[in-house]
């Protein structure tokens, strides 16, 4: 009898553990978006036409990536959006405040704010002397396997 009651008990914790995996199973992690830093200079050009302008004056990015504008010229600057394709709403991140020191920077991340397409942006002080830039936001070009 004791045989049986072993037997017993060892067969039904033997269907136990089937029942229940060990582990539970995960579903593969997600391949991560690569995200950029996208510098942007603010300079000063002494003896050229348009002495003031962005660094590029044109660059493209993808959702997720950091748009850095770094103040390198001797004169206050600021960046503004000034135009924006239809169903953008970059709120307070349309206009920085002023960089008047070198090294200042206005960091912006290209999130759900930003809508595909084109913004022109420029500084407010000197976008009347030629100080613009093209930003083209577009998805993320996919890896191809």
């Amino acid at each position: 009898m004791l045989l049986a009651r072993s037997l017993s008990i060892g067969c039904f914790a033997a269907g136990l553990a089937l029942a229940v995996p060990a582990t539970a199973q995960r579903p593969a992690p997600l391949t991560p978006v690569s995200r950029h830093l996208i510098v942007v200079k603010l300079v000063e050009r002494p003896g050229e036409k348009v002495r003031f302008a962005f660094e590029p004056a044109a660059f493209t990015a993808a959702h997720g990536d950091t748009l850095e504008f770094v103040q390198f010229a001797n004169a206050m600057h600021n960046v503004r959006f000034k135009t924006q394709p239809a169903g953008a709403k970059l709120g307070r991140a349309a206009v920085s405040r002023y960089l008047s020191n070198k090294g200042q920077t206005y960091d912006v991340v290209v999130d759900s704010r930003f809508a595909d397409g084109t913004y022109e942006i420029v500084c407010d002080p000197h976008g009347m002397m030629g100080m613009h830039a093209f930003l083209t936001v577009q998805e993320a070009p996919s890896k191809q396997k």
